[in-house]
């Protein structure tokens, strides 16, 4: 008789009920053994320094290589400015904070998200990296996440600092949350 009432309610609410587990993400088993954290870029002001969004990416950063001390850190980002790159800037702030050189794989060619993915996920592969851990910001993490996965990199988690838009914030935070336990596409 409890079998019947069971069914008998899960048929109004969509019919059955393995058709409902399919509407959530799936859960996946994801290898954080040895991650590659991965901080993407932003724009240089004219004299070569970081802007607040740079800066605040790498503090992400910094937060999350605690959390993983023997993952490499790959800074992406090239587009110059008085000589300096933002990758080189990334790197020099991590120094400033005490992170040893060799952990940290400047990449200072990419001038796009979509160069970001293309160069980073190689080093990731060349340093041995279970799969990557994606810091930026909040409104371009959705779109980032995306390009590193169609670029072949296996994005384990994603990272994002709030940045002006508090609907987004809400939003990317859930979505943080969850990405160690589903897959990023």
């Amino acid at each position: 008789m409890l079998a019947a009432f069971v069914v008998s309610c899960a048929v109004p609410l969509g019919g059955s009920t393995a058709a409902t587990a399919h509407a959530a993400p799936p859960i996946v088993a994801k290898d954080f053994s040895k991650p590659a954290i991965v901080i993407l870029g932003y724009g240089l002001k004219p004299d070569g320094t970081m802007r607040l969004i740079l800066h605040t990416r790498v503090l992400a950063g910094l937060a999350v290589a605690q959390m993983f001390p023997q993952a490499p850190i790959i800074v992406t980002g090239g587009n110059p400015r008085n000589g300096n790159t933002e990758a080189e800037q990334m790197g020099k702030m991590l120094r400033l904070y005490g992170t040893p050189r060799e952990r940290i794989i400047l990449e200072e060619r990419a001038n796009s998200t979509v160069q970001n993915a293309a160069f980073s996920v190689p080093l990731a592969e060349q340093a041995g990296a279970s799969g990557i851990i994606l810091v930026t910001s909040s409104s371009h993490q959705d779109r980032a996440d995306g390009i590193f996965a169609d670029a072949g990199g296996n994005v384990l988690a994603t990272v994002s600092f709030p940045d002006n838009n508090p609907s987004t914030n809400i939003a990317q935070f859930v979505r943080d949350v969850m990405s160690p336990f589903i897959a990023i596409t």
